[in-house]
């Protein structure tokens, strides 16, 4: 009996440093019982998120544990919060490299295919189309090609709205996108005399505005044309700037293109995309602010073109859907995303389903990826910039750096909080199927993420 007694000791002395160990551990993975407490009265007692479905995951950057979830893996529509996965794919397949377009060159004619380049003739990046150069080089003429089957883009994504052509936030995505595929229009300063001008592009569509003196919103279109008809108040300065989608043909880009670069012969055909090794490719410049103008302005433009992009650069083809089925195969499983819906690079679709966790795993690995100084650089800042430029200002300091999504019932926020203490967190709230405002529900998350800052 007694040879028992030195093995019951260290039996006995395993179980006790396990049960030291314990709590610990515990700690690092759902925080101290008054943190997880609070957590729970500001969220999943809160009155206000009761009346929709809400999920909300807080995680330690450092240690890569969660803190506190609530229902982390419900799976919600994220809206705009999907071009977090939008700039991730794009980082992993293009950085600030991409594809401007691919083309062949013949004895007397240059063949082109597009590629989803945005930055072509777009009135805020004038400065970084670096296809104008190019362009401006050519002395044979250009044939632009637009497919009628593979390689052909659709205007809209999966489970976006028809009848949302003539509002201000959805904008036809092409392989060939020329002025941000919309038309923008301004008042020039006002001169000596006090008048001023019109300023718009494309300019042929500014120039062929329609004005009506009958009582109508403030500026419509056809679904499939470019006539715009303005209402009878439409020029007084408060309208202005102005922004609405065109619809796209052959016919307009290739007239546009041409009368942008009047040196150059522009035609269009139909050719399909060549094979890969039969291809030559312009290869310019993506800067960091395109990737800024996605994330703190929420760009659906850029959002949907940069998904054209990064599918051209693998497969040479400006495929929305084999972009979107490699992220979700390959790409996202190496994070450790997996069973998610994802629809389309911009948020517009309603079809996406993804859950809190989910964005938490993708903040986290963009952090390691990109840098944290330079997302930080990225996200919009609390009370600072973006669409966070007058929220999270409750405190003395930034603390929250982040990517908002909104449609109608729907809300959320998905980034990084840095405490008082300087401890850096990933958090994430999506809230589902609520009636009227998103106020009451932003007012519940700063209330939360102030009491993070505060506390932990």
């Amino acid at each position: 009996m007694t040879r028992f007694i030195p093995f019951l000791k260290a039996v006995f002395c395993l179980v006790l440093l396990l049960l030291m160990a314990l709590p610990q551990v515990q700690g690092q993975v759902d925080g101290s019982a008054r943190t997880t407490r609070q957590l729970e009265l500001l969220v999943a007692e809160n009155e206000v998120f009761a009346q929709a479905h809400t999920g909300f995951v807080l995680y330690d950057l450092a240690t890569q544990a969660p803190v506190y979830t609530h229902q982390p893996d419900h799976r919600f529509v994220p809206a705009s919060n999907v071009k977090l996965l939008t700039f991730f794919v794009a980082q992993r397949l293009l950085g600030n490299r991409t594809p401007g377009l691919f083309y062949q060159d013949f004895p007397d004619r240059t063949e082109v295919w597009g590629t989803g380049y945005p930055l072509a003739l777009h009135p805020d990046f004038a400065a970084y189309d670096e296809l104008r150069p190019w362009l401006l080089q050519r002395t044979k003429p250009l044939v632009l090609n637009f497919p009628t089957d593979a390689g052909a883009v659709p205007r809209y994504g999966a489970g976006w709205s028809w009848d949302d052509f003539n509002d201000a936030y959805v904008f036809e995505r092409s392989a060939f996108p020329l002025y941000g595929n919309k038309l923008y229009l301004d008042l020039s300063p006002v001169d000596a005399e006090g008048r001023q001008i019109l300023l718009g592009s494309p300019p042929s569509i500014a120039a062929s505005l329609q004005q009506s003196t009958q009582r109508e919103p403030l500026i419509t279109r056809s679904e499939f044309g470019n006539d715009f008809t303005v209402g009878a108040n439409f020029f007084h300065p408060s309208t202005f700037p102005i922004e609405r989608p065109l619809h796209l043909t052959p016919y307009l880009i290739a007239n546009e293109l041409a009368s942008a670069y009047p040196q150059v012969r522009v035609s269009s055909g139909q050719l399909p995309y060549p094979p890969p090794p039969q291809l030559s490719t312009l290869e310019v410049s993506l800067p960091d602010t395109i990737y800024r103008r996605l994330l703190q302005e929420s760009d659906n433009f850029l959002a949907e073109q940069l998904l054209l992009q990064a599918a051209s650069q693998r497969y040479f083809l400006p495929d929305a859907e084999l972009i979107l089925a490699y992220a979700r195969d390959t790409l996202l499983p190496s994070i450790g995303i997996k069973d998610i819906r994802w629809a389309d690079g911009s948020g517009l679709s309603r079809y996406s389903l993804l859950s809190p966790r989910h964005f938490a795993q993708v903040l986290m690995a963009l952090d390691r990826e990109v840098g944290r100084e330079r997302l930080l650089s990225l996200l919009s800042a609390g009370g600072v910039s973006g669409t966070l430029k007058n929220r999270f200002d409750g405190r003395s300091e930034t603390y929250v750096w982040a990517k908002t999504g909104t449609l109608r019932g729907v809300s959320a926020v998905s980034g990084l909080l840095k405490t008082k203490r300087g401890r850096w967190l990933a958090f994430s709230f999506l809230h589902n199927n609520f009636v009227g405002t998103s106020r009451p529900y932003f007012i519940q998350m700063e209330r939360t993420l102030e009491w993070c800052y505060d506390n932990l």
